[in-house]
């Protein structure tokens, strides 16, 4: 006798952005910033409606490498970005990294091209490589299926954008490589330079030539042309992210009609995020805003404008004079033997739609030991990524532990046996 149940499924569950995931804790809509490490210290993600503060490192740019990553994951998953900079011009070719699944599917298609013609060559394909595969693995396992570590299956989607293809929740990026000018230009990137600040600063009379409230206005544009979530839309309706990069915010270049410009701008962006689908990346230079090596109060109210907030702490900057810094980065060897560049400091993690942070449940590198006052990161040639700081191998991993073959003989005609006395030889201490 079959069952009458039926589960019920609701027909009208409403569309997730492209490369979007729901976070289990608390229901948020997450995005990712490009760095695999970095999203698992957020709780999963950066929050979608959230405000990401980065405070620069001191004489280096390593927080400029996770802007970078933060505007090739928008390109590479198809959402809009509007990137602000006021300090220089922006040229995202020669700037962001490009995503590592181009090359590999690139080189894949290229073996699979030579494993073709290498069996056309064997005939029958015979001692081809399919055998001496099927020879290395257990008859028992060659038929599971393979698992790839570099393919993130589970957080693919279809894009909103009308594309069939799918994107993945986190591109594996490159830093060696660059996005093509041709995937720039069709994407959805608009970037609001030094000069356009100024012109905009300059032409409106409204706010007397205030940076901040320039900049809000057009932001507050952009959310109200199709990313706010206060609009009523059909359940089956596809929607997009609005990805915001603001760079060095409260530098120099930054002009305002008082010193609470930037507090009201990011009180203001704050309340417009909420309500929106977009997120906001800030980097703020804090080391500017210092007093005889004490930070400003205003920082810690810039801090508390943000949903979540990390500093880099570089080792170059901080130990080193800047002429330290020139020698050593001309070295090629540099990256090679520094095993970190810096320290990553936690000072506030997103709680939005929760009373406590995601991290200490879905973080992997909080469970496996690691804290908010141990981690470190480090920049390779071709990636960034945070871990936890441990110390070095007592020694160096340059110090030969195990003696050469011509210091053998020297070493066997030293060796003593007994109470210390050598062989051949009297010594008046033997008994």
């Amino acid at each position: 006798m079959s069952s009458s149940f039926r589960k019920r499924v609701s027909t009208n569950q409403p569309k997730l952005p492209p490369a979007t995931k729901i976070n289990p804790h608390n229901a948020q809509l997450l995005i990712s910033t490009g760095v695999p490490s970095l999203d698992d210290l957020l709780g999963g993600g950066l929050p979608v409606g959230g405000v990401l503060l980065i405070e620069e490192d001191r004489k280096t740019g390593y927080s400029n490498t996770l802007l970078s990553y933060f505007s090739s994951q928008a390109i590479a998953a198809g959402h809009k970005l509007c990137i602000v900079n006021a300090d220089q011009e922006v040229d995202l070719a020669t700037q962001i990294p490009g995503w590592a699944r181009v090359s590999r599917e690139h080189n894949t298609t290229n073996s699979a091209q030579r494993a073709k013609e290498q069996q056309r060559q064997n005939g029958d394909g015979k001692g081809g490589p399919a055998d001496d595969d099927a020879m290395r693995i257990a008859w028992r396992y060659k038929h599971l299926p393979k698992v790839n570590p570099e393919d993130n299956e589970g957080n693919k989607t279809t894009s909103a954008s009308g594309r069939t293809e799918e994107v993945l929740f986190c591109e594996q990026f490159d830093l060696s490589m660059r996005v093509p000018r041709d995937v720039i230009e069709k994407a959805e990137v608009e970037i609001i330079d030094c000069q356009m600040i100024a012109e905009m600063a300059a032409s409106d009379v409204r706010h007397g030539g205030d940076m901040y409230k320039c900049v809000l206005d057009r932001i507050s544009t952009l959310i109200a042309e199709g990313y706010s979530s206060l609009k009523v839309q059909s359940p089956s309706a596809e929607r997009n992210v609005l990805r915001i990069e603001l760079c060095s915010l409260g530098s120099g270049f930054w002009r305002g009609d008082s010193d609470t410009s930037i507090l009201q701008f990011l009180h203001a962006l704050r309340g417009l995020l909420r309500y929106s689908y977009a997120t906001c990346v800030v980097s703020f230079p804090a080391h500017l805003y210092e007093d005889a090596g004490t930070r400003l109060p205003i920082v810690r109210r810039v801090e508390h404008l943000c949903d979540a907030v990390i500093e880099l702490e570089s080792f170059e900057g901080v130990y080193a004079t800047p002429s330290d810094i020139v020698a050593r980065q001309a070295k090629e060897d540099a990256d090679a033997k520094q095993e970190y560049h810096g320290f990553v400091h936690i000072r506030k993690l997103p709680r939005l739609n929760s009373l406590t942070a995601s991290m200490g449940r879905l973080s992997l590198l909080n469970t496996g030991g690691g804290s908010a006052n141990n981690l470190a990161f480090r920049l390779r040639r071709k990636k960034f990524s945070i871990e936890t700081y441990h110390l070095p191998i007592e020694g160096g991993v340059s110090e030969r532990r195990v003696p050469s073959k011509q210091d053998e003989p020297q070493l066997q005609s030293r060796k003593i046996s007994g109470c210390g006395s050598v062989p051949g030889q009297k010594n008046s201490l033997d008994f």
